[in-house]
């Protein structure tokens, strides 16, 4: 069976200083729910949300060793917030099982298939 990321992007637009403790509660609470029902289906294999450490960004130099930068970038206006791994039966499916994730609430969800490259297959 095909195996899809799903790359949740954030709208950094959104405002949320209006949301209290209790709304990002209630919403952490709706991501684990969606992710508890794709596991009881046996559709979901990884399920993370990215820490706001920051990150690093790796770009290639000319004619020399890769720039390190930080990142992500306060001009973006959207930021990956968190990836899931899941099966499903083709594209359609993968894109039907988003169906009322939280997620689409405060931005995108951008759905890939895994293609094999090299090592087992699991």
């Amino acid at each position: 069976m095909p195996k899809f990321m799903l790359v949740l992007r954030g709208d950094i637009t959104v405002d949320y200083s209006q949301f209290t403790p209790d709304d990002f509660q209630r919403i952490l609470g709706e991501y684990e729910a969606w992710g508890q029902k794709l596991a009881a289906e046996g559709r979901l294999e990884l399920g993370r949300k990215l820490t706001d450490q920051g990150g690093k960004v790796i770009v290639p130099r000319a004619g020399g060793k890769p720039e390190i930068k930080d990142g992500p970038y306060v001009e973006s206006k959207e930021v990956v917030g968190g990836v899931y791994i899941l099966q499903a039966d083709d594209y359609d499916h993968a894109v039907r099982l988003c169906d009322g994730h939280p997620n689409l609430r405060f931005g995108s969800i951008e759905v890939r298939e895994l293609d094999f490259m090299g090592g087992p297959e699991q």
